[in-house]
């Protein structure tokens, strides 16, 4: 093979090319930068809170096995900023879900939208508190530490039930009416604290 076929810039695709050996090294597109898994039933938050930096474009945030104590329970987002929580009337959301039953032939829509000292992000319906649902969201947060635009997050999430008689879905996205750079999210439910066995992942999509 010529010494020029192959350079510290480029490849030339008119070869052909036979490679032997191993791959090694990590994805570092996506990092995980924080785990929270509830292990009891004293939870109230899940925080993720001083860990934005100019090194991410965005953000995801899965919370798996979504799981509120209180049945019929919204799930509430708040943002921080390094002034701390921010409760104050600057949130706007919007959120629409669906819903399937299998077993009843039923078929329904829900809608929320408003502005509070909150964001709710599960439709106009709650969240079954019977771990045997299957509920999984996730989140997008793009660029938190922007200092010239309003902020949002959006999000998405399925639902089925064990014996899959009933199959929900929900889209949602919310606003924080300011321009001051974040530092963190808290999710956490209308009411009760969260169950086991939530758990929530924090990753960092590189600029």
């Amino acid at each position: 093979m010529s010494k020029t076929v192959i350079t510290a810039e480029s490849m030339n695709l008119a070869d052909t090319y036979a490679f032997t050996g191993t791959v090694t090294g990590t994805n570092t597109a996506v990092q995980l930068l924080s785990t929270v898994t509830i292990s009891g039933t004293s939870t109230t938050n899940i925080d993720f809170n001083g860990l934005f930096s100019s090194d991410y474009d965005h953000y995801k945030i899965y919370i798996d096995r979504c799981t509120p104590i209180t049945g019929d329970a919204k799930l509430y987002l708040r943002f921080f900023t390094a002034a701390g929580i921010i409760t104050s009337s600057s949130y706007v959301h919007l959120a629409a879900g669906s819903t399937r039953n299998i077993s009843s032939d039923a078929s329904g829509n829900s809608y929320n939208a408003g502005e509070g000292t909150a964001m709710i992000l599960n439709g106009a319906g709650g969240s079954n508190n019977d771990d045997t649902y299957s509920m999984n969201y996730e989140f997008t947060l793009r660029d938190p530490l922007n200092t010239t635009s309003y902020k949002q997050i959006k999000m998405s999430n399925s639902v089925i039930s064990e014996n899959a008689t009933e199959y929900w879905t929900n889209t949602g996205t919310g606003f924080y009416q300011a321009t001051t750079a974040l530092t963190g999210v808290r999710f956490y439910w209308s009411g009760g604290n969260w169950a086991v066995p939530s758990v929530a992942r924090l990753y960092g999509v590189i600029k």
